[in-house]
């Protein structure tokens, strides 16, 4: 039976399949047994009989990650016999048979990234934008095969969908066995074109293991290196080893002590895992506090203490002469455009009015994080439009009761103070953590 499906396999009759399998129903279960063994999927992805395999496929998923004595699966046989139709309908029909995971460690995608296939190359990446982040048993991503290999056609590929696709950008830094990213293989290789592309994309000051920078493996060459290569480099930042700094280890960072706005941060996110496990009434009693605070907040700004300016108070001729006989120096004092200039303005003095705006923006901010953050995530787009009108509404409001008196400096820097509270507090917790993973990865 298994040589008859075989030659079923190897010809694409799906009618034979399906007469073998009459006869013996479980002869498909049977190849689930042996960790590695050439499966009718594998037979068939070779051949191009591009049916046959994705009907078996369909019938039994499992055989997608299967191995073969040779350490291939499906799509890697497909590939690797140059049956490129096959490749896209299988991809089609199942995208995640791109990250399995084959001999050493290798994807569909660092097959074709080794060969150069631009055009297939970008078919993957479209069917599985996830792949890229797959690594081999060396620690290598396509982008270092595609270096390494001297590809320079399918890195543009690879570069150009790192920078449209929402992938982590992170990965062109990532480095392989040697500590080494892409960009020391491309020096190290003596490969402009890779370099060029490359320098103005990653950290140009890594180090590797052995503490040697991209600069220094394309001056320690053992071959007369391209000495366009060394001037790129130097015009974009690049240095020697010996003229850094040393770098700081895990240890170090472990060993020091956490900086304020990782502290401040990681407070954020413990926070939002303790509003998680609230029960409803806790959060619903503390939507309602959050609110009252809200409204009490905004209502602060839109009166101040000690009110506002009416624009004819009679203090606006305390400080001016009382020499009513003068008629030059009342009709200074009187004239509209001088009352009309205060009108609406807070009565309260430059300092006393920035230190309570700014205490009253962190009330308003931390009201405003907790309602968003108690909400639905279904919500989470409303009440982002929402609380991105309410802070802009906030602080229009600040603007227009500012009193005179604040120097345009100070005025200024409230204006910062205020907008950085409010954009900071009302982060989704999403983003919190976004932001401390690039943090981390800035250490």
């Amino acid at each position: 039976m298994e040589q008859i499906l075989a030659e079923a396999a190897q010809s694409g009759d799906i009618n034979a399949l399906y007469h073998v399998l009459r006869e013996d129903p479980t002869l498909l279960d049977k190849y689930d047994e042996p960790s590695f063994v050439d499966t009718p999927a594998h037979i068939a992805a070779a051949a191009g009989s591009t049916h046959f395999a994705v009907e078996v496929l369909r019938l039994k998923p499992s055989f997608r990650a299967k191995l073969n004595p040779d350490g291939y699966s499906p799509l890697d046989l497909a590939l690797r016999r140059g049956k490129n139709r096959t490749v896209k309908w299988l991809i089609k029909h199942d995208p995640e048979l791109i990250r399995v995971k084959g001999r050493e460690g290798f994807t569909p995608l660092h097959y074709v990234a080794e060969v150069g296939d631009a055009e297939l190359l970008a078919d993957l990446l479209v069917a599985c934008p996830q792949s890229i982040q797959d690594l081999t048993i060396r620690g290598e991503t396509a982008v270092h095969i595609a270096v390494r290999n001297k590809n320079v056609r399918a890195l543009q590929v690879l570069l150009g969908w790192l920078k449209r696709g929402n992938i982590n950008g992170q990965i062109l830094n990532w480095k392989d066995e040697n500590g080494e990213t892409a960009l020391h293989i491309a020096a190290s290789t003596n490969n402009f074109e890779a370099v060029k592309f490359l320098m103005n994309e990653v950290k140009i000051n890594e180090q590797n293991f052995e503490g040697l920078t991209c600069l220094d493996t394309f001056m320690g060459l053992a071959i007369t290196g391209d000495e366009r290569i060394a001037k790129a480099l130097r015009c974009a930042g690049a240095k020697r080893s010996s003229s850094l700094r040393p770098a700081k280890t895990f240890a170090d960072i472990l060993s020091s002590k956490e900086p304020f706005t990782r502290k401040v941060f990681r407070q954020m996110v413990e926070l939002d895992a303790s509003i998680d496990g609230l029960s409803s009434e806790m959060r619903n009693a503390l939507l309602v506090v959050a609110v009252l605070f809200l409204t009490a907040a905004y209502e602060a700004v839109l009166t101040p203490p000690g009110g506002t300016s009416s624009g004819g108070d009679s203090n606006s001729f305390s400080n001016q002469p009382c020499n009513i006989s003068s008629s030059s120096s009342f009709a200074r004092i009187s004239r509209p455009e001088d009352t009309n200039n205060t009108r609406g303005a807070a009565q309260m003095r430059g300092i006393n009015f920035v230190i309570f705006v700014y205490l009253n923006t962190i009330i308003f901010a931390a009201s405003l994080r907790i309602i968003f953050r108690l909400l639905p995530r279904t919500l989470y787009y409303y009440m982002g439009c929402v609380g991105i009108a309410l802070s802009l509404s906030y602080s229009i409001s600040i603007i227009l009761i500012a009193p005179t008196s604040i120097p345009i400096l100070a005025f200024a820097v409230l204006l910062i103070l205020t907008g950085s509270v409010i954009i900071s507090m009302t982060l989704a917790l999403s983003s919190v953590q976004a932001f401390i993973s690039a943090y981390d990865g800035l250490l």
